[in-house]
């Protein structure tokens, strides 16, 4: 007996082929965000692209951390003289193209919540017929009730749903039925068309990573005991993916640290592997106690990931005008976030995506995460790194390159971490900044530091020093009860596209 959802499945289902004959020359692509990541459709549309009475031209992709699916359109056309990339959060394998030559990437600076925000003003009409993209284009789990579910892509699913003429969801066997939150199903009724992935096939699987095997060096260790050094039980914690932040999630799992919370735009292998050692429960948490609060998953271990998120109500996927909104963030007591940081001036204005002029990444959540937990009751906003880079160089500049882009500004820039030391940059003058951050430099390049410190006029060696040495500032475990007075909110951040515009 066929039922009316799977009716309407047969009904709406057709190929990737049968798609990108539907595009058209000059059409605007929206593939929406991480977890939503594309394939077949991709593969398929660009094979349409040439010269041709036929042929695609002029195809406008719009990405917002898009990890797969990027080298099946760009090697067809890598001098993009048919198609061009808009991406907001650049990742290894896009990197990888624009180092091979790859000519179709523009790239914007861009942060999650208010630049999503920015991007669905920009897109939508109420009249379907006249919004901004013509396609959308997302990734989705199979289909039940009537019901589609973002799964793995729920940050800005509903954003490119109800931003676009026409919507296009590939269905993956392999992706979890993930519990709401907010923001994760939308009625059959809503999506247009959908194309069935062969999740067998290689070229459309995702990568995999064997997230807990990744060994940290001795560095992040050290950068890893040192942000442990002002962490407390019942912490809400946000951490990302890489070497870094799996030191972090490893000193964790082997601290006496326990009832943490997890408050993330990213959730991965670190939760499941801090709630498997008892770490986190979720048992203290603000805002949805008892449950790990995330926007996206790159499920880069589709087994593992399916085994712990599938139907389970542990984990609640939101919306990223929810997980990332700083008013969010200020309500959610004892909130700690951790974010890298590329390079800092002696004043402590950070820049984590564009360094000299050259694309690293995006801002992402860094902003709102950072000036989030900054207001919230305990809360603690770490930006952590390496003193020096992958080549050397040291990350702390006493001016910035030109060209770079600051992620956060330098009034808001609190907690500084390396494998030196941590430090507080929170209400502290210029002098007393470029102190700090020296003190955390790498030893080889603290003269230099220090020369250009007093180039620009910054009183590092004043007698202000030797008379209080310790500047009377507060500890971790003093502020652990502060809050900014005008960030006591009660307001709950609404949905940027609801699920019945």
């Amino acid at each position: 007996m066929t039922t009316p959802t799977q009716q309407k499945l047969r009904d709406r289902t057709i190929t990737a082929k049968q798609w990108a004959e539907m595009v058209k020359p000059g059409d605007w692509i929206n593939r929406g965000g991480p977890g939503s990541d594309t394939f077949p459709t991709m593969e398929a549309l660009s094979a349409r692209f040439g010269d041709g009475p036929g042929d695609l031209k002029n195809i406008e992709i719009w990405n917002q951390a898009i990890m797969c699916g990027n080298n099946l359109i760009a090697e067809p056309d890598m001098e993009a003289k048919y198609h061009v990339i808009h991406e907001s959060f650049l990742l290894a394998p896009l990197r990888g193209l624009v180092a091979k030559g790859y000519k179709g990437l523009d790239w914007k600076h861009w942060g999650w919540a208010i630049g999503v925000d920015a991007e669905y003003a920009r897109a939508y009409r109420k009249n379907k017929a006249d919004r901004t993209m013509d396609w959308g284009v997302q990734a989705c789990a199979v289909p039940e009730g009537g019901y589609v579910n973002a799964s793995y892509g729920v940050n800005n699913w509903m954003v490119v749903a109800k931003s676009c003429k026409k919507f296009v969801c590939e269905i993956r066997e392999d992706y979890a039925w993930c519990e709401a939150g907010r923001g994760m199903v939308l009625p059959i009724d809503e999506v247009d068309y959908f194309v069935e992935v062969d999740v067998d096939d290689p070229k459309y699987q995702w990568p995999f990573i064997s997230e807990k095997d990744i060994k940290p060096n001795e560095v992040n260790k050290a950068i890893a005991q040192h942000c442990l050094g002002i962490m407390r039980d019942g912490d809400c914690i946000q951490v990302g993916i890489g070497a870094l932040p799996t030191a972090v999630v490893l000193a964790l799992a082997e601290s006496n640290l326990r009832n943490l919370g997890v408050h993330s735009e990213m959730i991965g292998e670190y939760a499941f592997t801090l709630t498997e050692r008892g770490v986190v429960d979720n048992s203290r948490k603000t805002l949805d106690p008892g449950r790990c609060g995330w926007a996206y998953i790159m499920p880069v271990d589709t087994p593992r990931y399916y085994e712990w998120v599938h139907r389970n109500p542990y984990f609640a996927g939101y919306d990223i005008g929810y997980t990332n909104n700083i008013q969010t963030l200020s309500q959610q007591e004892n909130m700690v976030t951790i974010n890298n940081f590329a390079a800092m001036d002696l004043r402590g204005q950070d820049c984590a995506a564009n360094v000299g002029g050259k694309i690293i990444s995006s801002t992402g959540g860094q902003f709102q995460f950072a000036l989030g937990a900054s207001l919230a009751k305990g809360g603690r906003a770490i930006l952590a790194a390496s003193s020096r880079d992958a080549t050397g160089r040291s990350r702390f500049f006493p001016k910035l390159p030109e060209g770079s882009i600051i992620c956060l500004p330098d009034q808001l820039v609190t907690w500084v971490c390396t494998e030196y030391g941590i430090v507080n940059l929170m209400g502290c003058t210029d002098a007393e900044k470029a102190k700090k951050i020296i003190s955390i430099a790498h030893p080889d390049d603290r003269e230099m530091l220090e020369k250009g410190a007093h180039e620009m006029g910054l009183k590092i060696n004043h007698w202000m020093f030797e008379n209080a040495p310790d500047r009377r500032f507060p500890t971790a475990e003093d502020m652990k009860d502060h809050q900014y007075a005008y960030a006591q909110v009660c307001t709950s951040p609404a949905a940027i596209a609801k699920l019945f515009d």
